[in-house]
């Protein structure tokens, strides 16, 4: 779906001019204080460039520096793209965007169009990206001073009061509202954070008394004891009174003077994209990073190939809105390295990352700083592998603390690790994923950290709902709760773990079970879905056993009983999604939607028989069709038939030819083949629940 900028500047009014509220998509099972309105996640209005138009010439095919791209991007006006034409372009120096807005880079597809660095490239941009973009407000936080936020805290506020609004451009400019992290207070945030036995905010390294995590705060958080953000533009501001109208609701329910709020502004590069071709980083030893954008808003990856980055393939520091889709990230010839990742974001709000490929990867989407708000969608993410031991890498993985209320939907992966290395996760949705929790690997069998879904302590209030979990014939164990990740035996949930690789070892915490809802998953082990609410919903004496797993009665962010699902008990169906409101345009008319989730009964996911882990053979593996089954057959019915191949793993495994396992070098990848000649977003909702003050 093509929109243009007369969308653009309509979704802005709508965000400025008084509305009626609308329902959420996840109303009647979520509670308003665990959730989020994650219809806006993503460029707003969706990715305009289908209307730009071609600034210059088309660029051919050349060996030698960038300067040839760089001019071309320099020279284009507003709303413009570059194009480079087919063929093989060897470069010698980076691609810098030179913090121009408004201009695209674009190949002539993927599968044509093939840029390749040479050794020790390097950039201004993080890790010296050999792609870079990035603003000219260069020095946050470092750079910038704090501005003391003074009125507005409460969950759902949309208006704030801030000591100054110097520099603040309406829907423009990018505030960061930050706080200290729980029992830490002042403009250098000093004290210790004591386990407050609820929403608990805290990076600090566990030592008995205070502090929770393994390893302490992570570098990658751009302020020190401040992990706690979320990021926004104004959409009116009084700079007398210094009443500032954000333009979406705060979300964090525990903001508080107390912890010394303050609000950094930020000048971003605004509406850059990469767009339809392939880069290949296997010579370039010099940088970690493909793609950065660095104090951005509204820019987007689409349909890229990208292989061989030692690091991250698309890098966003201090984003807003970012956008990265139908896409396709995997190493090949470069060994696998100790990080290395799809996507990865520091300090981040209201980014998505939906329909990419990620194979043979460490994870694919690592947060690695705060991020608040983005959604995660329907990715098909393989192989996620340390080559060196018997732990298998999650797909998904919050890394550092802050991030919070995040949508990880509709995802067909290996896990997601809910961790707690450098700090607290609160407020996370995990809706329709199907997570096998394993893979094949005959020459290393995996079998430490084998879940669907797995959760450190202190990471609570998570929203599990929908899911599809588990591999038969692996896993024969629900949930363990509490303890230690051991080998076995092999649970398909592994909730409020402890850590004993560091002194003193990190408590088990089984407040992560009992503040978590889990309602309308099927798991193999159980052999079938859960609705365990009450006494009211379907097989609550012998599939619930008579216990609960939502928790009503708790004393903080309490969620009822869900009022959607449990069809069988004559309660309405679960939404096909979180954030569209309907099948999005890169989703071929002949795949179900949803995909995958208790209410569907005819998916054309299965497994591949055999005995696991033998060399030669993907038993065990999720495929489509009996020929991928490399010396075996497909049972169709090993997942109940609750999963159908949403579009990026249909693409892989049907359109590219990759091994159910995943294994094997990178592959031909166009987005246009894979998803009928459009790989554009989504039209989302627009917002709701919007409040507006008028000064």
């Amino acid at each position: 779906m093509k929109r243009g900028q007369s969308l653009l500047w309509f979704f802005i009014a709508f965000l400025i001019f008084p509305t009626v509220s609308h329902a959420q998509l996840w109303s009647g099972i979520l509670a308003p204080s665990r959730a989020a309105d994650w219809t806006g996640a993503g460029v707003v209005g969706g990715i305009p460039s289908g209307s730009w138009t071609q600034c210059g010439s088309t660029i051919a095919a050349y060996s030698g520096t960038a300067g040839t791209i760089n001019s071309a991007i320099a020279a284009c006006g507003t709303n413009q793209f570059v194009l480079l034409g087919p063929g093989a372009f060897n470069l010698s120096t980076a691609i810098d965007f030179a913090h121009k807005s408004r201009v695209v880079l674009r190949g002539s597809g993927a599968n044509s169009t093939f840029v390749a660095f040479n050794s020790g490239v390097t950039s201004s941009c993080y890790q010296g990206s050999p792609i870079c973009v990035s603003s000219t407000d260069g020095s946050y936080p470092n750079g910038h001073t704090a501005i003391n936020w003074t009125a507005g805290y409460s969950q759902g506020a949309t208006s704030i009061t801030l000591a100054s609004t110097t520099g603040l451009v309406t829907n423009s400019t990018i505030i960061v509202l930050n706080q200290c992290d729980d029992g830490k207070s002042g403009s250098s945030c000093t004290g210790s954070s004591v386990d407050n036995g609820n929403y608990f905010n805290c990076e600090d390294a566990y030592a008995i008394s205070s502090g929770c995590s393994v390893n302490g705060p992570d570098s990658g958080n751009v302020t020190t004891a401040r992990a706690q953000s979320e990021m926004f533009y104004a959409t009116t501001v009084n700079s007398g009174t210094g009443v500032v109208t954000l333009n979406r609701p705060l979300r964090a329910p525990n903001w508080s003077s107390a912890r010394t709020p303050q609000a950094w502004f930020i000048q971003p590069i605004q509406y850059v994209g990469i767009e339809d071709f392939s880069v290949d980083m296997v010579s370039d030893t010099a940088p970690g990073t493909g793609i950065t954008f660095y104090n951005a808003a509204n820019v987007w990856v689409k349909g890229v190939r990208m292989v061989n980055t030692p690091y991250s393939a698309v890098y966003g520091f201090d984003v807003i809105h970012m956008q990265v889709e139908s896409s396709y990230f995997a190493l090949s010839t470069r060994p696998i390295p100790s990080d290395g990742f799809a996507v990865t974001f520091t300090q981040s709000s209201d980014c998505l990352v939906q329909n990419i490929i990620g194979q043979r990867l460490i994870s694919d989407i690592f947060d690695e700083g705060a991020s608040n708000g983005n959604v995660y969608a329907y990715n098909f993410l393989i192989n996620d592998n340390y080559p060196t031991n018997n732990y298998m890498a999650a797909s998904i993985r919050p890394h550092a603390a802050g991030d919070s209320y995040q949508l990880w939907e509709g995802n067909a992966a290996m896990s997601v690790y809910n961790e707690d290395y450098h700090g607290t996760h609160p407020m996370i949705t995990v809706f329709r994923n199907f997570l096998q929790g394993w893979y094949s690997n005959p020459s290393l069998p995996k079998n430490y950290e084998t879940n669907g879904f797995l959760s450190d302590a202190f990471n609570r209030y998570t929203n599990i709902v929908g899911n599809v979990l588990g591999t038969p014939g692996f896993h024969n164990a629900y949930k363990q709760i509490g303890g230690l990740n051991t080998s076995g035996p092999n649970y398909v949930l592994a909730l409020g773990l402890g850590n004993i690789a560091v002194s003193p070892a990190t408590p088990s915490d089984p407040l992560v079970n009992t503040t978590s809802l889990f309602w309308a998953n099927y798991d193999t082990v159980t052999g079938a879905v859960r609705f365990c609410g009450n006494s009211s919903n379907t097989n609550w004496s012998n599939i619930c056993a008579i216990t609960s797993e939502v928790p009503a009665g708790i004393s903080f962010y309490s969620n009822s009983i869900p009022t959607k699902g449990d069809t069988g008990a004559g309660q309405s169906a679960m939404p096909a999604s979180f954030y569209l409101s309907s099948r999005p345009s890169w989703w071929s008319s002949s795949i179900p939607f949803p995909a995958i989730g208790p209410d569907v009964s005819s998916g054309n996911v299965g497994q591949c028989t055999g005995t696991l882990n033998t060399a030669g053979q993907y038993a065990g593996e999720a495929a489509l069709s009996s020929s991928q089954c490399r010396g075996t057959s497909l049972s169709a019915s090993a997942w109940s038939g609750h999963v159908n191949a949403i579009p990026a793993m249909n693409c892989a495994l049907n359109i590219m030819g990759m091994p159910p396992d995943g294994s094997g070098g990178a592959l031909s990848f166009s987005a246009s083949a894979c998803y009928g000649g459009s790989s554009s977003s989504q039209a989302p909702n627009p917002p709701t629940n919007l409040v507006v003050v008028v000064n």
